[in-house]
């Protein structure tokens, strides 16, 4: 029974009202008041880090200046140094053109003195036929050179023909190289120029002509010798030929 009027005093009684307590602020001015003091305490941070930084000895003004300095040098710095760089490759590129002329003006000059040293031979030859009385009639032929180039396969020849006797007439025909070759295949020969049909070693001439030209060696072939012939044309006669070895 005591339980149960506790129960009805307790539902039913002054006790039963349940009360709710709110605060005469309306939201947004309790909004107003939390932002202020966030405000504040940020506010009271900064100033706080301020002081501590000045106690400290460090200056946030003077820092920034001297950022702002060592960025004016950076950008000073990186444009001499642009202008290093472009300088250094322009200088370059002339060392190279320099160079490179000056390669070919050494090749240039080695051409040169060997094609002097040949006109000279051939000057001497000329010359003491030309003072002969005696030059044998027919055809001759003088300073023969076949030359390899560097540490190529590729050769170059020259050669002087001359007319002596009577010379009434020009000689025409063809100057053409027989090549002694040994390979892994055993000895063949080569004829060079190969292009006779498209005018490759003709001559025509009545007292001399000089007589140059290249030629290349197949693979895995070596040069043992070589026969110049000089061919009449037209019929194909060979007048002179002379043979030599290569060591």
């Amino acid at each position: 029974m005591r339980r149960l009027a506790r129960r009805l005093r307790s539902r039913f009684g002054l006790r039963s009202t349940r009360m709710t307590i709110r605060s005469q602020l309306a939201w947004y001015w309790r909004w107003a008041i939390n932002v202020i003091a966030l405000v504040l305490v940020a506010f009271a941070v900064w100033w706080l880090i301020g002081a501590t930084q000045r106690l400290a000895g460090f200056d946030r003004d003077e820092a920034r200046a001297r950022i702002d300095a060592l960025q004016v040098d950076v950008d000073r710095m990186t444009r001499e140094l642009d202008l290093a760089r472009s300088s250094l490759a322009e200088r370059e590129q002339q060392v190279a053109i320099g160079t490179a002329a000056q390669g070919e003006l050494a090749r240039n000059l080695a051409q040169l003195q060997e094609e002097n040293a040949a006109l000279k031979e051939d000057l001497g030859f000329l010359r003491n036929l030309m003072a002969s009385s005696s030059a044998p009639a027919g055809l001759s032929m003088a300073n023969v050179k076949v030359e390899r180039i560097g540490d190529s396969r590729e050769y170059r020849y020259r050669l002087l023909i001359s007319q002596g006797g009577d010379r009434r007439q020009d000689f025409r025909g063809r100057v053409q190289l027989v090549l002694r070759l040994e390979g892994a295949g055993g000895a063949r020969t080569l004829t060079v120029p190969e292009d006779f049909a498209a005018g490759g070693g003709k001559v025509e001439f009545r007292f001399y002509q000089a007589v140059e030209g290249r030629f290349r060696l197949p693979e895995s072939t070596a040069l043992k010798g070589y026969e110049v012939q000089v061919v009449a044309l037209p019929g194909g006669q060979v007048k002179l030929s002379r043979s030599f070895n290569v060591p």
